[in-house]
């Protein structure tokens, strides 16, 4: 009986340990910024409805009257890390980019992995209409491309996305975090039960394929079958979730591992936001 207590305090204190280095993972903040590339750039800051202050750039295009996209990072990563893949729009978008809780420059005590990003999206939109930006397209990487499907259906400004490895169910991502083979269902409701206590939400209701069956709005998703943290099982439920958006597109790479830039990739991406936004 002794033993059994002891295995069972160390699966809790283990599903314990991964529950907080999953909402508080090492902090990064990028020493690239918009100056390295010697464009012109503003540094913002806007609150969220729930009271946190985030920091972005606006970066304003080469052409005049431009349209602007939402860039928007992965997890556990900030703005600067997907500056310079995406910095070819700037010649023809306005581009804007900034830290979602917790990450970066911005303010926040701990990551929600999509919940509550919601609300960083949702303030970022409203920041941009200071500005009279109304129409906005988004690319975002794996969390980023998460929480643009998952923003959509409350933003109307929100016309056109490109998510690239975004989860599907952030239960799915729980299950998974534990390389352990034989425990890792049963940490990772272990983490859904943490969820729930200290946050009051289940993370099985974290779904952009939830939220994606409500869209109608151009869609492109991309993925790779060889991508280890998001694996191809995401995309195909996003895909059934998306199956009667008419203007839905998904692409699937055979090789490229977690966002890694793929072939024609800069022309795949401005030519979806050039006929759709």
């Amino acid at each position: 009986m002794k033993i059994i207590f002891i295995i069972v305090a160390i699966i809790i204190l283990l599903s314990l340990w991964g529950f907080y280095f999953a909402i508080r993972p090492f902090r990064i903040i990028s020493s690239i910024t918009p100056k390295n590339f010697g464009i012109p750039y503003e540094q913002v800051s806007f609150r969220t409805k729930d009271n946190i202050v985030l920091r972005g750039w606006f970066i304003p295009s080469k052409k005049p009257h431009a349209k602007t996209i939402i860039l928007l990072h992965g997890y556990p990563a900030d703005k600067g890390d997907i500056l310079s893949s995406q910095l070819f729009l700037q010649d023809t978008y306005n581009l804007f980019l900034f830290d979602f809780r917790y990450f970066g420059e911005s303010e926040g005590h701990y990551s929600t992995i999509g919940k509550y990003e919601v609300f960083d999206l949702l303030a970022a939109i409203q920041y941009l209409q200071s500005r009279k930006i109304d129409k906005v397209g988004v690319w975002g990487f794996s969390l980023g491309g998460a929480v643009a499907l998952m923003t959509a259906p409350f933003a109307p400004e929100i016309k056109a996305i490109i998510a690239k490895s975004s989860y599907a169910r952030l239960d799915w991502m729980a299950y998974s975090y534990y390389p352990i083979p034989l425990l890792r269902y049963v940490l990772g409701t272990l983490m859904r039960l943490w969820g729930g206590i200290f946050f009051q939400f289940d993370i099985k209701n974290i779904s952009p394929a939830l939220a994606a069956e409500k869209l109608t709005i151009p869609i492109l998703l991309i993925y790779s079958k060889q991508d280890r943290v998001v694996p191809i099982h995401h995309g195909l439920l996003l895909q059934q979730a998306l199956q009667h958006n008419p203007h839905f597109k998904m692409m699937i790479m055979e090789q490229g591992q977690h966002g890694q830039f793929i072939q024609d990739e800069e022309k795949i991406v401005r030519e979806f936001f050039n006929r759709y936004l």
